[in-house]
């Protein structure tokens, strides 16, 4: 008997993506997170069910979508345009697939590493001239191992380098098999926060398995020189000098090389309205606080620093 091909939820394929990893790449976005940031910019990547997710400028105000929605769920008045009871949506997305408009229309898509990968292939002679390849993203990879392992594999046997990003929390040895892949050339590890009760208030979880699992990487030679360390920066919540400075010394003394700073952006305010929920707004660095970071942890701490999105 044949099998179906084995799928999953992808959010997105981003061409051309330059911040996410060496060289030209193409950043995959997964869906499903086991965090729950409250800055998140991919607030409609957390869920790992599939969602409706609403584009309100396209709307072109035909009401197709009222007609026939089998629940009654979709509304639509002149104030507020397309307004969806989520109480009553069952996701069938009936109404996304007859909205032409892509005013509604669902968060991810279904594809198996044969259809992701054909994509990516489509730029392997970039990748091939800039040292890119494919980045592996989300959500969050780790809550899809046994399908990224085959990818990062199936990538591989084409030619094709791989950068995975992850937040850290997932199984452990999961992630060290994949890290040791030979086509996996970076892995960008976040680092939320290093005090766990931010790290709790904050994304919902305890961030003792992240450093357990970012201890464990910088521990093997042959992983070590693989990361990147990714921090998030947010004002008043994690940019503050003791936190910054514990920072700074875990990773002198575990012997990571590079670290991206990434300053505070409020892209995931209107996704997450748009999936039918609100999200906290917050502040990023000052630049005179951004250059302070940077400079403590390259001159305090030898590291590499790029600032990534800075404006």
């Amino acid at each position: 008997m044949n099998h179906a091909p084995e799928k999953v939820l992808v959010g997105s394929l981003q061409k051309f993506s330059v911040e996410d990893g060496p060289g030209i790449r193409t950043t995959i976005f997964l869906k499903g997170c086991p965090l729950s940031c409250k800055w998140c910019h991919n607030p409609e990547l957390i869920d790992p069910q599939q969602q409706l997710i609403q584009s309100p400028n396209n709307c072109i105000g035909c009401e197709c979508c009222v007609s026939i929605c089998p629940r009654g769920a979709v509304t639509i008045n002149p104030e507020e345009g397309i307004v969806i009871d989520r109480t009553k949506c069952d996701v069938c997305l009936a109404c996304a697939d007859e909205c032409y408009a892509k005013a509604l229309r669902p968060v991810a898509r279904q594809m198996t590493i044969d259809e992701i990968l054909r994509i990516a292939e489509q730029d392997k002679g970039f990748y091939d001239n800039t040292e890119g390849g494919i980045t592996i993203s989300g959500g969050e990879l780790l809550m899809h191992a046994e399908l990224v392992s085959k990818l990062i594999d199936e990538a591989g046997k084409r030619g094709i380098n791989v950068c995975m990003d992850t937040c850290g929390f997932g199984e452990s040895q999961a992630l060290m098999e994949m890290a040791l892949k030979e086509n996996v050339t970076d892995i960008l590890f976040d680092m939320k926060s290093i005090d766990d009760a931010v790290h709790r208030a904050y994304t919902g979880v305890s961030n003792g398995l992240i450093i357990y699992n970012l201890r464990m990487l910088a521990a093997d030679a042959r992983t070590v020189d693989k990361l990147i360390m990714r921090m998030p920066l947010i004002k008043g919540v994690n940019d503050n000098d003791d936190m910054i400075k514990r920072t700074g010394e875990l990773y002198r003394e575990i012997g990571v090389k590079r670290v991206n700073l990434l300053p505070y952006h409020s892209l995931g305010i209107g996704k997450k309205r748009n999936v039918g929920g609100t999200q906290e707004e917050f502040e990023k660095p000052t630049e005179e606080r951004l250059t302070e970071i940077e400079i403590y942890f390259k001159d305090e701490i030898n590291l590499e620093v790029e600032i990534l999105g800075r404006a």
